[in-house]
């Protein structure tokens, strides 16, 4: 909990505009390119309801379009905008520099393990409610 509120009020600080959804949904925009309501809830587990609502603050805010299926489907899919990759990219880059920041007199073995650990945590996780992590590609 420290932690996250920590990042979070570390990216506020520093001029970021995402919140956690909105953060999440455009990096999977970024990682697996155009995906539909559907894709991004079987990604995320979340519902259609909630992923409705976060993405259409993707799109009142700029941050992501939508467009016809690449590929011919019939759903249309959302997409990443030139301003949702900069605010992403601002948004992660304050979170590294807070996380430098933090672990700055921290050896780099011990950083490497951070780094190791959590991945193992986010694995259990996801495996937990039965998910893959990291995220297959959509």
């Amino acid at each position: 909990m420290v932690f996250a509120r920590h990042l979070a009020g570390s990216t506020r600080r520093s001029g970021g505009e995402l919140d956690q959804s909105a953060y999440v949904l455009l990096t999977l925009l970024q990682a697996c390119g155009p995906s539909s309501i559907g894709d991004l809830a079987a990604t995320t587990g979340l519902d259609a309801s909630t992923l409705n609502r976060q993405t259409a603050a993707l799109l009142r805010n700029g941050h992501a379009e939508r467009i016809t299926d690449p590929d011919g489907g019939v759903a249309r899919k959302f997409r990443l905008t030139p301003d949702g990759e900069r605010a992403l990219n601002e948004e992660r880059s304050a979170s590294t520099a807070a996380l430098d920041a933090i672990t700055a007199d921290w050896a780099d073995d011990d950083r490497a393990a951070l780094a190791t650990l959590l991945g193992n945590l986010n694995m259990s996780i996801e495996a937990r409610v039965g998910r893959s992590w990291p995220r297959p590609e959509l």
